[in-house]
């Protein structure tokens, strides 16, 4: 039932906004019940915490991009549980409802990033030649997914903000496409989790074949436990995103979107999970700061003639260098020329030096008369 068709309730005057004292919440309110304050507030403060930690380890780490995907994420969801205590105060205010909704819907897009962001390293740890991919192919591809998903639910959203309640089948609109973009979620989370499986599998086949170079790293208890917390944060978002996809198919009078239990568990929960594992199990910490930087690889692949020139650059860089090095070691080494000015004071002065030696009692004594001639005056 959309909120034009819904009867005045009694003791509400016309024009004026509803409030808990004039206004049954089941009835008007954004959400059918009143949002715990301590549940979302205790959500909140564990965002608070993870954004300090995160901040922490990818400076500690230098795990920039990470470390972006993860602030980002954490900023929406922040924002989305602020929401949702303003709404413990007032559940008839749109704008509130809306901040919750489009922010708490949009924050795991990111969550998902930094995990896809992940897998490349993983390849590029155990062994590029194993995986069927290239490591900058998983990254572009769930990457992409993941972009087109944010950018299809922020088109959904922003339908459904903009227009008012008069326009309940373009708030529906947007609330579909809002549930598109989910799908899109779901759908590479799904192929992302039947990869790494096939990915897994094929090292398995394969252990005795495996990278030599960072064994180090790949047989550490680490890097066997940050793999545990990586499943363990893609189960959690996988299932978040398919409770919110299911939430707004029912629509906003529907059983999961007014039945906060199922939220905190199957939402608030479950993100805050996944940013646990995601910040217990730092991939910084498990990789370790050396081995995450050897990990890298550039993500778009340079042609045969980019990689010509750059080797060039480098090699006439590296020239210079040399040169410079070669000339001031040249000039260290070599006399210095004196100018004849130079070379006549250094001269007279010696020749002074000598003369003071041969006489030096002379000197010596003139100098003692002089010195006696202001008391004989």
């Amino acid at each position: 039932m959309s909120l034009i068709s819904r009867e005045v309730p009694e003791g509400y005057i016309e024009g004026f906004v509803c409030t808990l004292a004039t206004c049954d919440v089941h009835d008007w309110g954004f959400v059918k019940y009143i949002p715990s304050l301590g549940g979302n507030i205790f959500f909140l403060l564990l965002t608070y915490l993870f954004v300090v930690a995160q901040i922490w380890l990818g400076v500690k780490y230098r795990t920039s991009s990470v470390c972006g995907c993860m602030l980002a994420g954490l900023g929406l969801e922040s924002a989305g549980y602020i929401g949702r205590i303003l709404l413990h105060t007032n559940p008839f205010y749109r704008p509130y409802f809306l901040l919750y909704l489009v922010c708490l819907t949009l924050g795991p897009v990111f969550f998902a990033a930094a995990i896809y962001l992940c897998l490349g390293r993983i390849v590029v740890i155990v062994g590029e030649e194993i995986s069927w991919l290239k490591p900058r192919t998983y990254t572009f591809v769930f990457v992409a997914c993941d972009i087109l998903s944010l950018l299809i639910q922020a088109i959904g959203g922003i339908i459904a903000s903009i227009f008012p309640l008069t326009e309940q089948t373009m708030i529906d609109l947007g609330t579909h496409i809002m549930v598109a973009g989910l799908a899109i979620q779901v759908a590479s989370l799904t192929a992302f989790t039947i990869i790494g499986a096939e990915f897994a599998l094929r090292v398995y086949k394969n252990r005795n074949h495996l990278n030599p170079a960072h064994a180090d790293i790949y047989t550490s208890q680490k890097f066997k436990l940050f793999l545990g917390g990586l499943t363990l944060a893609t189960v959690c978002i996988f299932t978040r995103s398919v409770f919110r996809a299911a939430e707004l198919s029912g629509g906003f009078s529907g059983h999961l979107a007014n039945n906060e239990v199922s939220f905190m568990i199957l939402d608030g929960a479950m993100i805050m999970i996944a940013c646990s594992a995601f910040t217990l199990l730092h991939p910084g910490y498990c990789f370790s700061r050396a081995g995450w930087a050897a990990a890298s690889y550039p993500f778009f692949k340079k042609s045969e003639e980019k990689i010509a020139r750059d080797l060039a650059l480098d090699e006439r860089r590296e020239d210079k260098q040399q040169a410079v090095l070669d000339s001031e070691k040249q000039f260290d080494s070599e006399p210095r020329a004196v100018s004849p000015a130079v070379a006549e004071s250094d001269e007279n002065t010696v020749h002074t030096r000598d003369e003071s030696s041969e006489g030096g009692k002379e000197t010596s004594q003139t100098a003692g008369e002089i010195q006696q001639a202001p008391h004989a005056r």
